[in-house]
């Protein structure tokens, strides 16, 4: 049986907009396009796993209503198991996500108090080879250590006790120098992370990926393409990497093989 791949986080409805530019205070414009659909970057990377030919558990929850159903039914139809989601008694979250040119901007649902926690959804990744998490809580990775690969998207966010419990770290380059505070992101890796085990993946761009591992640095070009919205790269990113790392590539040649999806991901509207 092939390997199992969990993915643990978000499940959202998303609504995508392609704009020739923001609009002004109190103006409306008409969009170019949009796409509705399942979103989430837990979501979303388990999607592009399932089209890498994977077998993919997504571990989450939806809301009981019409949104949350639409975003079971897209997973399932795109090959993922379903069996480690919640439906609970909560609206399902949703985003909006904004695309002019060279740009994205999200907005999300607020955050929900939903009667669910991680560790709800650890026992249906007993069986699992591999966990792809997104969530932002220290203590729970602490405890989700298993017989599984542990892959951690920090989604913006920076915590050296989250980031050190992981295999596998995946970060946007803009993202993280947002979140420390700093112009080289690089720099500071190396200096707090270079001597960790875990192997980190840094987005950037049309500048390809950047790989830290055993204290080296090393840059992985990609191959220009012409973005029609950003929303959802850094996921299929992730899944690309996971599923040439479980066929035994090495750490650059599995930035490879995300940058090739996440390049695929870029050129539509929409995450997936």
């Amino acid at each position: 049986m092939p390997r199992l791949i969990c993915c643990l986080g978000s499940i959202n409805f998303d609504v995508a907009l392609r704009l020739d530019r923001l609009p002004e205070a109190h103006e409306k414009i008409p969009a170019n396009a949009i796409a509705v659909g399942g979103g989430g970057s837990a979501a979303n990377t388990a999607v592009w796993l399932a089209r890498e030919g994977a077998r993919v558990r997504m571990l989450g929850w939806v809301g009981d209503d019409l949104l949350g159903a639409f975003a079971l039914r897209d997973l399932t139809d795109s090959g993922v198991d379903v069996a480690g989601v919640s439906v609970v008694r909560s609206s399902s979250p949703v985003a909006v996500c904004l695309s002019p040119p060279g740009d994205k901007r999200i907005v999300t649902s607020p955050t929900l108090d939903a009667p669910w926690t991680p560790e709800d959804a650890l026992p249906f990744a007993a069986e699992a080879d591999w966990l792809h998490v997104t969530v932002r809580d220290a203590k729970f990775l602490s405890r989700a250590r298993g017989p599984w690969r542990l892959s951690l998207e920090l989604n913006g966010s920076y915590d050296p006790a989250f980031a050190r419990a992981a295999d596998y770290v995946f970060t946007n380059r803009d993202e993280l120098a947002r979140a420390i505070g700093s112009e080289n992101p690089m720099g500071f890796l190396l200096e707090h992370h270079g001597c960790d085990p875990a192997v980190w993946y840094v987005t950037h761009g049309a500048e390809g990926a950047k790989v830290l591992s055993g204290g080296r640095v090393e840059t992985v070009p990609t191959v220009p393409v012409e973005p029609v919205d950003r929303i959802g790269g850094g996921d299929a990113f992730n899944a690309g990497v996971i599923a040439a790392l479980l066929k035994g590539a090495d750490a650059a040649t599995a930035a490879r093989n995300g940058l090739r999806l996440a390049a695929l991901a870029i050129t539509r509207l929409g995450a997936r």
